[in-house]
């Protein structure tokens, strides 16, 4: 038996390791309760710093003991001289550094890192995106470092294309690298912006990265960060606020835009003109928020039955100006509609790439049929190609979707209802009429675009598949006075805003028979239908 070494039993394993985890635990306690004991007297000296850097060294996610570090470090600064100071940020350094390779992903190491640099006045910032570049080579897809690395680089500023091609290199490496498209995403916009065309993106640049993140998605389906690059790609076209329609009675004026937009917007880019004069007044948001996309018009104007040369004139740009005129749609009820438009509005160049690219991924889905990624993919690019001509592709790509990802079914469902209200929206404005009905083959979900109905009087929303969830929107509905909500998903009216309804119709919903009540006893002027 001489000279072969004993194999401990799992026993004694177990024995050892727990013996030496109580040591290591007595020391740590120790080592907190004279830490804490020195700070609640006021002690910020150099044992102290040894003291937290010994517990940091073994464990660098306690952020408490950094944040005495900095205390102790803010504290020397006013005593000690511009030599010890650099050698004091420069132990520091080590110590961050030190910490990083027991824990590259420790957020209080990046940040106390961070903090000695922003607060030294010798920054190495080269040596620092070195750094950055040897632990990227490490693992490519350690978002802290890429964080970090963003920092360096605004401060360090090299030549952005330089950092444009590492992105490059790296998502070559590794297509699946979330932190790579997006820092790539940011820098793209800087480098490429179409100046002329007012796009986010130069139109041959925008192309390139189509083409390059296609070639992610076909090297891996699976991977989701090319993907989500790609959705973001499809976004960046270029966005106007536009007025959508906007509603002059005795009882209040409202003023609907395709976006949310806040008050000094307001004050800045709309006037309103009744009978050829500037009507003056304020501006306050439906929802009482900063930003909303409906806003009502405060005024003393007097809203009768005979005015005329009724306008309203968005200022676009320095150049540009949109005017929507008012008709009269019933006494004293007038109302201005602008042409709507939800297709997104890509150059030729890139429309082109486009086309290309679905043929692609149509193939690609004849492979994988049941691909969520390139399911969902090939929809968006129909809708961003013409979203109207394949409608009902969409809608039943959309259906798939809902089937092979059940756990996201409310997410397909309500692109159902904003796709299908998108497709109705323009037909619905040419006609000169102050009823809405919503008419389409699949039940709605959701409210989206309600502030483009917020000059209806009558509007039925009944038999479809909303609930009480959905009521807060209703808000948008300034002028509406006859509401048909029956046949839904209602179980509670408690969320229902302030409206000066004359008709409330929510037969066919399960809800307690006591709250409506309740409800009729306060709102006794509205008629109820349940």
């Amino acid at each position: 038996m001489h000279g072969r070494l004993k194999v401990r039993t799992s026993e004694e394993e177990k024995y050892r390791k727990d013996k030496e985890r109580q040591e290591k635990l007595k020391i740590f306690q120790h080592a907190m309760r004279k830490i804490i004991s020195k700070r609640k007297q006021g002690e910020k000296d150099v044992e102290q710093l040894e003291l937290t850097g010994k517990v940091l060294a073994n464990n660098p996610d306690i952020y408490t003991l950094w944040n005495i570090r900095r205390e102790i470090i803010e504290h020397l600064r006013k005593l000690q001289s511009d030599e010890e100071l650099i050698k004091l940020c420069d132990s520091e350094l080590s110590l961050t550094e030190y910490c990083l390779k027991i824990n590259p992903k420790s957020y209080c190491a990046w940040h106390q890192r961070e903090w000695i640099l922003k607060t030294r006045a010798d920054p190495d910032w080269k040596k620092e995106l070195e750094l950055c570049n040897t632990y990227l080579k490490l693992d490519e897809r350690n978002f802290h470092t890429w964080d970090y690395r963003r920092f360096v680089v605004s401060h360090y500023r090299p030549p952005l294309q330089e950092e444009f091609k590492y992105t490059t290199e790296k998502l070559h490496d590794n297509f699946s690298n979330y932190s790579a498209w997006h820092y790539r995403s940011k820098m793209l916009l800087e480098l490429y912006p179409d100046l002329d065309g007012g796009r986010p993106i130069q139109d041959s640049h925008h192309k390139h990265e189509l083409k390059m993140v296609v070639n992610a998605v076909f090297t891996d389906p699976d991977d989701t960060s090319a993907w989500f690059y790609q959705r973001w790609l499809l976004g960046a076209v270029k966005s106007i606020t536009h007025l959508v329609v906007f509603t002059l009675t005795p009882v209040r004026t409202t003023i609907a835009f395709n976006c949310h937009v806040d008050k000094p917007y307001l004050n800045a880019c709309i006037q309103l003109y009744i009978n050829n004069e500037l009507v003056k007044g304020e501006f306050v948001s439906t929802g009482n928020c900063e930003y909303d996309d409906l806003w009502i018009y405060k005024h003393g104007y007097p809203i009768d039955d005979n005015l005329h040369a009724i306008r309203i004139d968005h200022t676009i740009s320095n150049t540009e100006t949109e005017t929507l005129y008012c008709e009269k749609y019933m006494p004293c009820f007038y109302v201005g509609k602008n042409k709507i438009n939800f297709q997104h509005n890509y150059a030729e160049p890139v429309l082109k790439e486009l086309k290309e690219q679905l043929i692609s991924l149509r193939q690609l889905q004849e492979l994988e049929p049941d691909s969520k990624w390139t399911v969902l993919t090939t929809t968006f690019f129909l809708w961003c190609i013409n979203s109207s001509e394949h409608h009902e592709e969409i809608l039943k790509n959309l259906t798939t979707l809902k089937r092979i990802d059940s756990q996201r079914a409310g997410y397909y469902s309500d692109l159902i209802t904003k796709w299908s209200m998108e497709k109705l929206l323009p037909n619905c404005y040419e006609q000169k009429c102050l009823d809405y009905k919503l008419d389409c083959n699949y039940k709605i979900t959701s409210l989206p675009h309600l502030q483009y109905f917020s000059f209806c009087v009558n509007v039925d929303l009944s038999n479809q598949d909303l609930t009480s969830n959905c009521l807060p929107s209703l808000i948008k509905l300034q002028h509406c006075k006859v509401l048909n909500l029956s046949n839904n998903k209602l179980t509670s009216i408690i969320g229902l805003p302030e409206l000066n309804l004359e008709e409330l119709i929510i037969t066919g919903n399960v809800l307690n028979i006591e709250e409506v009540e309740m409800y009729q006893l306060e709102h006794f002027s509205i008629m109820i239908f349940f």
